[in-house]
């Protein structure tokens, strides 16, 4: 009977030990376990992007506040576009460009432009100046001179003379524009400037301003009386040999030969 009990006893041991065992390895199997998660995100840049309309090929420069920050390049078709990184807040900006033979314009300009923190900001649909030279400088009564540049394929140049628009067309794909001016200056001082039109965009801003001089009398009628004839003649060899600058035709310091043939061909007798 001693040993029944003892039996039932140490199964009731053994038993309630395994029990717990089993239930604090439930209870911990339960339970949550703890890990290190690293999270990692790009924050956008504040950036403003540049787009729009100059020469093919033409260096496009960027500045802020009158200092460059970029630069890019039109594409074929006189396409550019530049993201600038920036920072949040008012900004002034401005754009020129130089073209394929040098010439640049005047700055357009962007002031005020509020950039928001972590966005990109737009500035489309630019529409840059053209550029403007001339053959000449100074030119006679009746000669001619031509006015080019280049300009935005597709936009339509115009051309002023003494504020009076005199040409305008639309620049074709290589980019060039030329016109040859005849008639409609003044003797003495003459401005020329131009600016561009395009379909769905605001006017360019306008060119810089080139300076022609005309002088009174066409080449080689050294008496102003509208004819080259005997009178010029006389006066060539009264300062043959010296360097008159009213007698130096070809204006190289010395009146001579070369004077003497000039006038020969503009003789009118």
């Amino acid at each position: 009977m001693i040993k029944k009990l003892f039996c039932c006893c140490l199964f009731f041991c053994v038993w309630s030990l395994f029990f717990t065992v089993a239930a604090k390895k439930t209870n911990a199997d339960t339970t949550p376990k703890q890990a290190d998660v690293t999270i990692t995100a790009v924050v956008p840049e504040t950036t403003v992007t540049f787009s729009g309309f100059a020469p093919a090929s033409s260096t496009i420069t960027i500045k802020e506040s009158g200092a460059a920050i970029g630069t890019t390049v039109t594409n074929p078709s006189g396409v550019f576009t530049r993201t600038i990184v920036s920072s949040p807040g008012l900004h002034d900006f401005s754009l020129y460009f130089t073209d394929t033979a040098g010439r640049t314009t005047p700055e357009t300009d962007f002031n005020g432009v509020n950039l928001p923190v972590h966005l990109d900001t737009p500035i489309s649909n630019i529409h840059l100046p053209p550029t403007i030279a001339l053959s000449k400088t100074t030119i006679n009564k009746g000669d001619s001179v031509a006015v080019f540049g280049q300009g935005a394929p597709g936009s339509t140049v115009h051309v002023f003379l003494n504020g009076a628009e005199k040409f305008s067309g639309v620049i074709g794909g290589g980019s060039d524009y030329q016109f040859i001016l005849t008639s409609g200056y003044n003797t003495g001082a003459n401005t020329l400037y131009a600016y561009l039109s395009r379909g769905g965009l605001a006017d360019s801003v306008s060119s810089f301003t080139v300076n022609l001089q005309v002088n009174p009398c066409k080449r080689s009628d050294l008496n102003c009386d509208g004819y080259v004839n005997l009178t010029d003649f006389s006066i060539l060899l009264y300062y043959w040999g010296s360097s008159s600058q009213l007698a130096d035709i070809n204006k190289d310091g010395t009146v001579g030969l070369t004077d003497f043939s000039i006038m020969m061909f503009d003789w009118t007798g």
